[in-house]
């Protein structure tokens, strides 16, 4: 995955960094393992200040997200990390998890069986932790395609209806796990990969413009994040926000307008559309098992 640093953006280079790497990490392309560039290196690609690449680094350090192995380098931390005298059983979950993943069946699918078969719960709910209005709206309509029950919006440090699966975005998952109440089972959304969301797409020609329309910010960060981790150029691309007068006149000369489920009905018809989609499909398996449907 490449980095994308924008020096002249509202958000600052470092958390550029951090949302990335992040990014990188939940989607899966910074696997658990994977060595990232050195300090000096980055900072020297990007143009950037070495101070700033090493705070970005010791704050997903500092979160867990990253491993320091001295004298070799950062590392991506193994998101389920392990305590020490639990081999045996450490490698007995590793060769069940490899079964499973090769049969096509994600870690989370495998977490949620064996949780429904040491303690059978029925589940009637989904509970959606999402303070952002607009990506909310964006996760609703992405559940609600797939799972014919009723999706609750649930405020931080709230306790859902009895009978809700809580769902977060992996990037909510550590404030929510936290604010929740013993016993409530708590559901992170994995995010679809930079190559699943841009697999069997025609690479656009050179010249060509590519909108990115979504009401969420985080929607075009990551898209554009996602475009440019797979080759295109930064100004080839174009966000716009459909809260914004006039929006649609700004895609009339869109190649292609990468947009989200709930922007894509309020396209003119001339616009060719490619829908990005925010929720991993084995999660949305995992939450049709949990509401045995």
């Amino acid at each position: 995955m490449r980095f994308w640093i924008t020096k002249n953006n509202e958000v600052p280079i470092r958390e550029q960094l951090v949302r990335q790497v992040l990014l990188g990490i939940l989607s899966e392309d910074f696997p658990a393992g994977r060595k990232l560039p050195s300090v000096r290196a980055l900072a020297r690609r990007h143009g950037i200040h070495s101070n700033t690449v090493s705070a970005a680094y010791h704050d997903l350090l500092e979160r867990g997200w990253l491993e320091l192995r001295k004298g070799s380098g950062l590392y991506v931390r193994p998101l389920h990390a392990t305590s020490e005298g639990q081999e045996t059983l450490d490698r007995l979950l590793v060769g069940l998890l490899q079964s499973a993943r090769s049969l096509g069946h994600e870690p989370e699918e495998v977490l949620a069986r064996l949780e429904h078969l040491i303690r059978p719960r029925t589940f009637q709910r989904i509970a959606l932790v999402e303070p952002d209005p607009a990506m909310r709206e964006i996760l609703k309509a992405e559940i609600a395609e797939h799972v014919e029950r009723r999706v609750d919006t649930l405020d931080a440090g709230r306790a859902p209806e009895p009978g809700s699966v809580v769902a977060a975005l992996p990037t909510r998952a550590l404030a929510v796990r936290r604010s929740l109440p013993a016993g409530v089972l708590f559901v992170p959304l994995r995010l679809r990969s930079v190559h699943s969301a841009m697999e069997e797409q025609a690479r656009p020609p050179k010249a060509a413009v590519l909108s990115i329309a979504s009401r969420s910010v985080e929607i075009r960060y990551w898209a554009r994040a996602m475009l440019i981790a797979v080759g295109l150029h930064p100004d080839s691309l174009q966000e716009v926000d459909p809260g914004e007068a006039e929006w649609q006149q700004r895609l009339k000369l869109s190649h292609v307008v990468i947009t989200d489920v709930v922007t894509a009905p309020m396209l003119p018809s001339s616009c060719p559309a490619r829908v990005f989609r925010v929720i991993a499909d084995s999660s949305l398996r995992q939450l049709k098992e949990l509401l045995g449907l």
